[in-house]
């Protein structure tokens, strides 16, 4: 487990990794669903996360989009708000997490 400066841990890359995996299904549900509409669509989306120490999404944002969908962007953040990544007693965290979307 990492420390930060103030002592407090700090969520670990696995920690963020599971709940990303966990996710996984209903975050592509959501690519699948746009890919019917526009079958070409396929990129990189980088996410930026402040996960409170409560384990909620406390801020998020696009920083980085290869997909140009306007709409799917909208609906990945909405469902990626709904995460929850388990209360610890550690700092507030702010991660850069890229997610790919390719046709299976």
């Amino acid at each position: 487990m990492q420390r930060s400066g103030s002592g407090k841990a700090s969520r670990s890359i696995e920690d963020i990794k599971l709940v990303f995996d966990r996710h996984k299904g209903a975050i592509y549900a959501l690519y699948n669903r746009a890919l019917r509409d526009e079958p070409g669509l396929q990129g990189k989306v980088v996410l930026e996360l402040r996960i409170a120490p409560s384990g909620e999404v406390a801020d998020l944002r696009i920083v980085a989009s290869e997909l140009h969908a306007a709409e799917l962007e909208r609906k990945l953040l909405a469902r990626i708000r709904q995460f929850d990544f388990g209360a610890k007693d550690v700092e507030t965290m702010v991660v850069s997490w890229p997610v790919d979307f390719l046709p299976s």
